[in-house]
């Protein structure tokens, strides 16, 4: 298995191999027992919303055939609800029960959500949803209204720690507290971030050359973000913007738009007044990465070299 893959090999495959969010389970548990069948999963990314609806889904007795995992993303029209609606008519192939997870659900268009009000509300016995997002607020209220709605949180500093320990043993490598505090600090409570960047260091021959790598690896996403924060600042075309654009980490795009919009704040309010900056500022608060991803950026660079030119 492929060394970048530590996250997956390790995945929690039941609520015991859980590092942090006892409270979210304990929580998960009881609105089982009180007859829940339809779950809101809240929380950044990275942080077990998805792993934890895979655990749910065995917990009730769902077959490896009965559960769908759905990217939202990719299955945001009016024919998905038709479907899954279609397909909750009928016994499960295998196990007791049928289960859908939609990941980042909050990228249903308007009409889809409705769609699914009924689903949500007459879900026969032997269904279940786990609808997760990172982004709640962009779901309509009465479809909130209809699901048991579960935090999942980052982890705590002690926790992540726990979790990157347990890995490295289970790797049979020994590595110094340094590195730990050091990725704990990068990856912000991201369990699957915080194993990414264990999977980067792991194998190095000493602690040196892995606080050295994380070291070099945050940097050069600081300094690819700051080139073109400063680009867009100044007179420079949109093929030279699209190009800085590639280098920049776009895994997650509402976070570039945040920084690109606070870098434009920070200099409107030292007094820095440009028409490209105030252009940059107004392009990407328009912006919807959470509806169209890293089109998004690409998008908000496009109407922000239109309006200049106007």
């Amino acid at each position: 298995m492929e060394r970048t893959e530590l996250y997956r090999r390790y995945r929690p495959q039941n609520f015991s191999e859980i590092v942090g969010n006892e409270a979210t389970i304990k929580s998960l548990k009881k609105e089982l027992e009180n007859g829940s069948h339809t779950f809101l999963m809240t929380g950044p990314a990275g942080c077990g919303k998805t792993t934890l609806a895979r655990i749910m889904a065995k917990e009730v007795g769902a077959g490896d055939l009965s559960i769908h995992e759905i990217n939202s993303a990719e299955n945001r029209g009016i024919d998905t609800a038709r479907e899954v609606m279609e397909q909750m008519r009928y016994n499960p192939s295998d196990g007791k029960a049928i289960v859908w997870i939609f990941d980042e659900c909050h990228q249903w268009l308007a009409p889809v959500q409705n769609a699914f009000l009924k689903a949500l509300e007459d879900t026969p016995q032997h269904v279940y949803f786990f609808l997760c997002t990172t982004d709640p607020q962009k779901l309509i209220a009465p479809l909130k209204t209809r699901c048991s709605i579960i935090n999942v949180k980052p982890l705590t500093n002690d926790e992540m720690t726990y979790l990157l320990k347990r890995t490295a043993r289970a790797e049979k490598i020994k590595i110094g507290n340094e590195v730990y505090e050091r990725i704990c600090e990068i990856a912000q409570g991201g369990s699957r971030k915080g194993l990414k960047l264990l999977a980067k260091v792991i194998y190095l021959d000493s602690d040196e050359e892995r606080l050295e790598v994380l070291k070099a690896g945050e940097d050069n996403e600081t300094a690819e973000s700051l080139e073109l924060c400063r680009a867009l600042c100044k007179k420079t075309g949109l093929k030279a913007l699209l190009g800085l654009l590639k280098n920049v980490d776009t895994s997650d795009p509402e976070k570039v738009r945040q920084g690109v919009m606070g870098y434009m704040n920070s200099c409107l309010l030292k007094g820095v007044v440009t028409n490209e900056i105030v252009a940059t500022l107004q392009a990407f608060s328009s912006a919807d990465t959470y509806r169209n991803g890293k089109v998004a950026l690409t998008v908000a660079i496009v109407d922000r070299c239109d309006m200049i030119e106007e």
